[in-house]
């Protein structure tokens, strides 16, 4: 008998301390949850910074401005004159993400950049707007990037890199559905470049970037996920080509944010389950 009640007990011990053993998971896991939270509150602390200085110099670009089309305008020929043409060689933590909006803002860039800085300016006006990128054919690389915001009258393209907006003639302007399979956009740049002649930096604009017929806000044909969501948007009766380019796309601070919350909530999971007693009511502790 005795070396039963051994026995047992020794089964008894063995089983806590296994169990000890598997709640540490709960808990590394609460503790990695916890740092990429933190993490995430401290880079939106950091994003907000960075809005509260675009959102500060596009009111102040703006400030004559009573119309969004007019402050579109006068956004995408501000953001046009700062510091050339050249890529942006700044990023944010990982080379892939690019720079920051605010870090263009500093040192100009190419039209990836400018577009992404202009959008971001006119996303702090409380304008819709996101970037737009041009091939010349449907299975070509994508050789150009403008914005698309929508304004008073509907949507407006303007590309921060050269400068130029595409009017209609009776005070509104064109958007790039508008565009689309027109010689619109040339004529318009021909137009420029006319009045213009060979001085200022329109004359060297190629007659490509103003050809919107394959424009896309996101390259939906990329992979399988992309065209099963356009599928999906599609039955239920939301066109993608009417959808803005999401802004995190765009952000690199806010790509970062968003996947550190992410993660924390996938992390704090564990944690969650194991706060379960298995008749289902909270045990209140990770042990």
């Amino acid at each position: 008998m005795g070396n039963l009640q051994s026995a047992n007990r020794s089964g008894v011990e063995g089983a806590k301390s296994r169990f000890r053993g598997r709640s540490y998971l709960p808990r590394v896991s609460l503790c990695s949850a916890v740092v990429c939270l933190s993490l995430g509150v401290g880079l939106y602390c950091g994003w907000c910074f960075d809005n509260t200085v675009l959102r500060h110099k596009a009111i102040e670009i703006t400030a004559s401005s009573r119309l969004d089309s007019s402050r579109i305008v006068a956004i995408n020929n501000w953001v046009s004159s700062i510091n050339g043409v050249a890529k942006n060689d700044g990023y944010f933590v990982f080379a892939a993400l690019g720079p920051t909006p605010l870090q263009i803002l500093q040192k100009g860039g190419d039209c990836a950049d400018k577009s992404r800085l202009a959008a971001a300016m006119l996303n702090e006006l409380g304008i819709e707007a996101g970037l737009v990128m041009i091939r010349s054919c449907s299975d070509c690389p994508f050789g150009h990037t403008v914005v698309e915001a929508r304004y008073e009258r509907g949507r407006m393209v303007i590309d921060p890199l050269w400068g130029v907006d595409y009017p209609a003639g009776d005070g509104r302007y064109l958007g790039v559905g508008e565009l689309a399979w027109t010689n619109l956009a040339e004529r318009r740049l021909v137009d420029l470049q006319s009045r213009h002649g060979p001085i200022g930096k329109i004359a060297t604009m190629p007659a490509r970037d103003a050809i919107f017929d394959h424009a896309v806000a996101i390259n939906w044909n990329k992979n399988f996920a992309t065209i099963t969501m356009v599928e999906l948007m599609r039955l239920t009766g939301y066109p993608p080509e009417k959808m803005f380019r999401p802004r995190f796309l765009e952000d690199p601070k806010l790509a970062l944010i968003y996947l550190l919350v992410i993660m924390g909530l996938v992390l704090a999971a564990p944690s969650v389950v194991a706060l379960r007693s298995p008749d289902g009511k909270s045990t209140g502790t990770l042990e």
